[in-house]
């Protein structure tokens, strides 16, 4: 049975071509994704990112959509806005309220967090679900790998953690 979802883990800065990365990094992890979707023949790129990050990292596009833009696959940034995120009361000022007003120790507030980490994960799983196209690329922050790898495979679309930390 061929993959679905293949999925690289990386570190955001890496992911969106931050430059504090030497060009040879960015080129090297450039080179990570046109092999893989090479490989596994992609027919989609999704991204643990939002647009409205992007400036953070001093860019318009990731390296993975600068990729994609050049194979013409579809390309999906599918984590959650700041709006979105504050809509919904798990962008991070509004936990921070919420575990001083509901008096929450650091025990309950780190699984407050893991529990909005998850809300986001199942979130990507739709949202890349939602696309039907396959195989599909997914990026995502390394700590987010195996469960994302889990999520996929839990609903029937086989999924291969190709790399869990690309980092260089």
């Amino acid at each position: 049975m061929k993959p679905s979802v293949i999925i690289i883990g990386t570190n955001h800065p890496l992911q969106a071509g931050d430059n504090r990365y030497a060009q040879p990094q960015l080129d090297a992890f450039a080179n990570l994704i046109e092999k893989t979707a090479r490989t596994y023949r992609i027919k989609s790129i999704a991204e643990e990112m939002s647009v409205d990050v992007l400036s953070d990292f001093g860019v318009t596009e990731t390296i993975a959509k600068k990729v994609a833009d050049r194979k013409r696959v579809v390309h999906r940034y599918v984590d959650l806005t700041a709006c979105e995120r504050e809509r919904l009361s798990i962008d991070r000022l509004t936990l921070h309220h919420t575990a001083q007003s509901a008096k929450l120790g650091a025990p309950q507030f780190a699984f407050l967090e893991r529990t909005t980490e998850e809300l986001r994960e199942s979130l990507w799983l739709v949202r890349v679900l939602s696309l039907n196209t396959w195989p599909t690329l997914f990026i995502c922050g390394a700590n987010h790998g195996s469960r994302i790898q889990h999520l996929f495979n839990a609903v029937g679309k086989l999924a291969v953690l190709e790399v869990n930390d690309f980092g260089v």
